[in-house]
């Protein structure tokens, strides 16, 4: 049966051209008639579960329906591969609404992990307007992860909005740990995971919203909220605080995993202080100590920059040798719908007086370009624009 369905599926869309790729969707076959087989033997749990699922989608809908329509609502954006799992359940949030005496609504958009299937964010702003444009009166908004980086794009071209307060939840502000790694796996497609290219760290995405030094986020409230942890377990290993630590809003940092201040919205009281009077918390968060460059180098011809491991080099001082360490380039996909085809070169942990040295392998002849790191680095991450 497996293997009639696998060479009708090849047949008709020419999805499998190898021996290998064929072992994998007979893999697939297989587990798909496995959870057929236990979805027959229906059990008082599993029956149980179902009647839980449609509790819980009927809780979603009253949660989605206009209750206090004189009230400015609160509007729940989530991030890359989330929905509204992200945030408490809707029996949870349903009582949050009649604390607040405020609607909550959500907005859902397309993302996830597969590759070649999600759009920009670019694109997705868009979306979020046409959203936005049916509560006139205003809104305020909670935005997790990567859907805190849609809401600032949002802002960035759209001024006048209706947004009064943005409450920053583990947003990578300057990338997610890992998303270099996830884009390579989704390379296997010619477009690969666009989403995930965006939030890499050095993205030519991240470099403009970034530069643009917070001016989005003018007439608007905004708190931004991560965490911390010393312990590797408990800690956000998605987002770090130096990613997390938005220069230009008031910062806390919280103990807890990436989800955990998304997940217990209905649990911290700032949030709800926050949402309804604008309060800031009284203790802040303490700017992280780490300083990091990001140099972006920008090709004056039609031919792409190249820069590999090799020719991107730092050393402490003129005296030293040239190394390699705590060096990373971005990126290897076009990572924004206006890339211009520069290269993002990041360096960690950097010290005043530092020099980094280029050597771009497009040309015909190579000359490196040598630059002295400023001695002012005020910020967790410094942007160079090197033409």
């Amino acid at each position: 049966m497996a293997g009639f369905l696998i060479a009708g599926v090849g047949r008709c869309s020419g999805i499998y051209k190898t021996a290998a790729m064929r072992n994998f969707f007979v893999i697939r076959i297989g587990l798909l008639m496995a959870l057929l087989l236990l979805s027959a033997c229906a059990s008082k749990s599993t029956v149980q579960f179902r009647n839980d699922l449609w509790l819980g989608w009927e809780e979603s809908d009253m949660l989605m329906q206009g209750d206090y329509p004189d009230a400015i609502p609160v509007l729940l954006v989530h991030g890359w591969n989330g929905d509204e799992s992200t945030w408490p359940d809707a029996k949870r949030l349903l009582l949050l609404e009649q604390k607040l005496g405020r609607d909550i609504y959500y907005f859902n958009y397309r993302t996830g992990a597969m590759p070649n299937r999600y759009p920009p964010l670019e694109a997705m702003e868009e979306h979020l307007e046409r959203y936005l444009k049916s509560f006139p009166t205003g809104v305020d908004v909670v935005a997790h992860s990567m859907g805190g980086l849609l809401v600032r794009q949002y802002l960035s071209h759209h001024a006048g909005n209706q947004i009064r307060r943005l409450l920053l939840l583990s947003v990578p502000h300057y990338g997610a740990n890992g998303a270099s790694a996830l884009a390579e796996v989704t390379a296997v497609s010619a477009v690969g995971n666009v989403q995930v290219q965006e939030i890499q760290p050095g993205s030519d995405f991240l470099w403009q919203l970034n530069s643009q030094e917070g001016s989005e986020l003018e007439g608007v409230e905004v708190l931004n909220a991560y965490t911390t942890s010393e312990s590797s377990f408990n800690s956000d290993m998605v987002v770090d605080p130096l990613s997390a630590w938005l220069p230009w809003a008031a910062n806390i940092s919280l103990e807890g995993d990436h989800h955990a201040l998304a997940s217990k919205l209905d649990r911290y009281p700032f949030m709800a202080d926050f949402l309804q009077t604008g309060q800031i918390p009284t203790t802040l968060a303490t700017k992280p100590e780490q300083r990091d460059l990001w140099v972006r180098i920008k090709s004056k011809t039609a031919t792409p920059l190249k820069f590999s491991k090799t020719s991107v080099k730092r050393r402490s001082a003129p005296s030293k040798e040239w190394g390699y360490v705590g060096l990373e380039i971005c990126c290897d996909q076009r990572s924004s719908m206006y890339d211009k085809g520069g290269v993002t070169v990041i360096a960690t942990d950097i010290k005043k007086g530092e020099q980094l040295q280029f050597l771009d392998r497009s040309l015909a002849r190579t000359k490196a370009t040598i630059i002295t790191v400023p001695s002012k680095l005020t910020l967790p991450i410094t942007l160079l624009d090197q033409n």
